[in-house]
């Protein structure tokens, strides 16, 4: 389930006409659905596809 997942997020990533070099809005809103903040230095992504990735 989870290599399917990435491999979900990477065609997101691939489908781009160029490559990505910063930080951009259109990929982060299709791939990210929230951030759970849990201290000022820690952090949980929850993507669409449900994985969830952060820095505790």
């Amino acid at each position: 389930m989870k290599v399917e997942r990435f491999d979900e997020i990477l065609e997101t990533i691939n489908s781009r006409d160029s490559l990505l070099e910063e930080f951009d809005d259109e990929v982060f809103n299709e791939l990210v659905e929230k951030i759970e903040v849990i201290a000022p230095a820690h952090f949980v992504f929850e993507l669409k596809r449900g994985m969830r990735v952060g820095k505790l």
